[in-house]
């Protein structure tokens, strides 16, 4: 039973992993050709749609997505009711979203550029996020993370292409921030026809995606906030240059979490399972989702903490790396508080206590938004780096607190994978003046911590056998099969 959950968390992750971490891959190194084009500033204009964009778009989910999946993985749940409930809501939502977008955009922006690059992104967001997430929930929902990977391959594919072209034959920002906007729309149609396909007769209205939805709604639209809140609290502060500095340094991190985070949404529909028949699984369960992230999450912030100018110079350019190298080295290390975050909350979610979430989420939002005003007023981007690192504190705080079992997860979990980051970066930190060039001194970072991770903990020895033994019965049937 035990190697069967890990067979399929393991399955799960590597589909979430190409979905998630390939495709976004590929969208930012686009955006990071964008950024370099269009400068701060006009890329602060852009930044300032796609938060917009992001809001706007969850106000077409408002939980639905737990609420679905939680419903679904329940025995003999209906799936053709569930479904049919949530396109219902999902369009409800839209309309009203729209509405509502086009008044606010038209009340907040009065330059008229910045106001029609907003407009561009957001309203075909939010018709191609209505369609797009429920196709993405349902097939979490019965863990076929293949068709996940597909949906996003295929909307990031077009947000790609479409930024590219820009890019190539020079076009002004607007219609940059249309290609965003349009790519979303094309990842719902698709999605949309998958699930058509696969449950044709979608009917009916389960009230169960009703139930625990408001708290799921609030946490998550803080959620939702938190990594959008720069880029919209900035611009009323500080200039768009320095918009542009943060949103641009700011997808590097962003990026980076899309590899630990895979394990998330592969141990999400595991953890509800387990959550409410058996307390001392769902524990070791979330302790081996918080250790295998921290782990990951650790050893891709260290390069580009004691790196960072180097990093901006090759993706930006020698333009960027004044006002982007500061920032990168302190926001980097937001992946590894997300990275332990994320477990912790989720453990709180599938244990039947989101409401607890929710409260850590709304403090944490609303000292969140204290920060980027009081820092970002002072210090620009500078100043907002410093405050996204205050929200994942207290959320680091927030979650162990108020889950019984927290410090029980974080014991299981943590102490391996922070040893090994903290005398890695020390170390490396002390050795810099010796290193004469910056990619030997990478290099030398990832060995150190690899081999410190694998000397302190057995669990990844463990797995790392595992998984060896895995590849190795592939390869002997792929030779058989030759």
């Amino acid at each position: 039973m035990a190697e069967t959950v890990k067979k399929t968390i393991l399955e799960n992750a590597t589909y979430l992993f190409v979905g998630n971490f390939v495709v976004r891959l590929f969208t930012a190194l686009a955006t990071i050709f964008v950024a370099r084009y269009l400068g701060a500033e006009q890329y602060g204009a852009l930044s300032v749609g796609l938060a917009f964009g992001a809001v706007a778009g969850y106000f077409t989910d408002l939980g639905l997505t737990h609420t679905l999946i939680r419903e679904g993985t329940k025995p003999n749940s209906d799936i053709k009711s569930l479904l049919g409930g949530a396109f219902k809501l999902r369009i409800l939502f839209a309309a009203t979203t729209t509405v509502v977008s086009v008044f606010l955009i038209y009340l907040l922006y009065s330059d008229p550029v910045l106001r029609s690059i907003v407009y561009f992104i957001v309203l075909p967001t939010i018709w191609g996020g209505a369609l797009q997430g429920v196709g993405v929930a349902y097939f979490q929902m019965i863990e076929e993370m293949q068709y996940v990977a597909f949906i996003r391959i295929l909307s990031g594919a077009a947000t790609t292409l479409f930024l590219l072209t820009g890019v190539y034959l020079g076009w002004p920002v607007q219609p940059l921030a249309l290609g965003y906007g349009l790519s979303s729309l094309v990842g719902g149609i698709i999605s949309t026809g998958m699930v058509m396909r696969r449950v044709p007769s979608i009917k009916g209205f389960h009230t169960g995606l009703l139930n625990g939805l408001f708290a799921f709604t609030v946490g998550g639209l803080v959620a939702m906030l938190l990594p959008q809140m720069g880029p919209l609290v900035l611009e009323r502060v500080a200039t768009l240059q320095e918009v542009g500095y943060f949103s641009a340094v700011y997808r590097i991190p962003g990026l980076l979490y899309q590899i630990p985070g895979t394990l998330a949404a592969a141990f999400y529909p595991r953890l509800f399972r387990v959550g409410a028949v058996n307390p001392i699984e769902h524990v070791k369960l979330s302790g081996r989702e918080l250790k295998f992230m921290s782990i990951i999450g650790g050893g891709l912030a260290l390069p580009f903490a004691l790196y960072p100018d180097v990093v901006i110079r090759i993706l930006f350019g020698t333009d960027w790396v004044e006002g982007g190298s500061q920032i990168l080295a302190i926001l980097v290390w937001v992946v590894v508080l997300q990275s332990i975050n994320y477990p912790l909350a989720d453990a709180l979610t599938t244990k039947g206590l989101q409401a607890r979430r929710t409260a850590v989420l709304i403090v944490a939002g609303l000292l969140g938004i204290l920060s980027y005003i009081t820092l970002g007023s002072r210090l620009g981007a500078l100043g907002g780096a410093v405050a996204a690192m205050i929200v994942e504190g207290v959320l680091f705080l927030g979650y162990t607190i108020s889950n019984p079992q927290g410090w029980c997860i974080l014991k299981i979990g943590l102490p391996g994978s922070l040893t090994a980051l903290f005398l890695t970066f020390f170390i490396i930190l002390f050795l810099k003046p010796l290193i004469t060039h910056a990619w030997l001194g990478i290099i030398l970072t990832f060995f150190l911590y690899t081999a410190l991770i694998i000397t302190i903990d057995d669990d990844v020895k463990i797995e790392i056998k595992h998984v060896y033994s895995i590849l190795n019965r592939k390869l002997a049937v792929f030779k058989k099969g030759d």
